[in-house]
């Protein structure tokens, strides 16, 4: 007698099929990996003591942001630069961030794309209600930016399958469409606070993208002493035929200091939480 087999059927959303569009084209890239370790434990004792004194809770997404936006300004090429095709690069003045936000759509919580544009100009208190608001309407726009690239991809996941993917292919060619739709750089993440430090290889359609994995504890030698610290799991995936070694690891290197020590004494940083 043949066992009956109990299953529930759930259709695949549209956006849940766009997204795949995307991530098939951008499996084409020619990316590579870098990870690291980034010492947060400064920053976080920072927002926790803010939360403290005033009752608000900041986005630590919205801080990664906020560092990672002005060192990507400082390297504009090749960080922040699109390709066309093989002849022409396009280096844009405007660090336009996409990252993945959560809201809780009947009941559950999913992630869904947001850009957060000129995040290189924003302070960290400006990205961070900018997130929060986009956390609470109703349906969220992919971006802050008004006009036509608003428009592609509210239409976009309406079409049928081969006309995507001729849509994607053309987005991925144009990079003045392609920062529209998905702004120049990324900044992902699959949940921060874990039980311990964690990474992520990502797939991404931009030149550079940051994945934040989990943050767990690791014993460090500081001033002689062996203390413990809150360490970030980050991985950087880059286009390796835009970016090279050299501009890679000095790109890593500003990240690094930006987000450990240099953002504190910034006026756009925690100083705009009055801190």
């Amino acid at each position: 007698m043949e066992q009956e087999h109990k299953f529930t059927v759930k259709k695949i959303s549209r956006m849940a099929q766009s997204i795949d569009d995307y991530t098939t084209y951008s499996k084409k890239k020619n990316l590579i990996w870098a990870f690291s370790e980034f010492d947060v434990t400064r920053a976080r004792e920072t927002l926790q003591r803010h939360k403290e004194e005033t009752g608000e809770s900041v986005s630590f997404t919205a801080f990664l942001i906020n560092t990672f936006a002005r060192v990507v300004e400082k390297h504009k090429f090749p960080v922040n630069t699109i390709r066309k095709r093989k002849s022409k690069f396009y280096t844009f003045d405007e660090v336009d961030v996409m990252t993945n936000i959560e809201k809780e759509v009947d009941g559950i919580k999913k992630p869904v794309s947001y850009t957060v544009r000129n995040a290189h100009k924003k302070t960290l208190r400006e990205i961070h209600e900018e997130i929060r608001a986009a956390q609470k309407v109703k349906k969220v726009s992919l971006s802050s930016e008004k006009g036509k690239g608003k428009k592609i991809v509210k239409l976009f996941p309406k079409l049928p399958r081969f006309i995507r993917k001729m849509v994607v292919h053309r987005i991925f060619s144009n990079p003045e469409i392609k920062k529209k739709i998905m702004g120049t750089v990324g900044v992902t993440s699959v949940g921060m606070f874990g039980n311990d430090l964690g990474f992520m290889i990502h797939i991404t359609p931009h030149t550079l993208s940051m994945g934040v994995g989990a943050i767990g504890t690791r014993l460090r030698k500081i001033n002689g002493e062996i203390v413990e610290r809150e360490m970030l799991g980050a991985t950087i995936a880059m286009d390796h035929a835009i970016i090279d070694g050299g501009p890679a690891t000095r790109f890593f290197q500003d990240l690094y200091s930006m987000i450990v020590e240099e953002c504190h004494d910034k006026e756009w940083c925690f100083k705009s939480l009055k801190i």
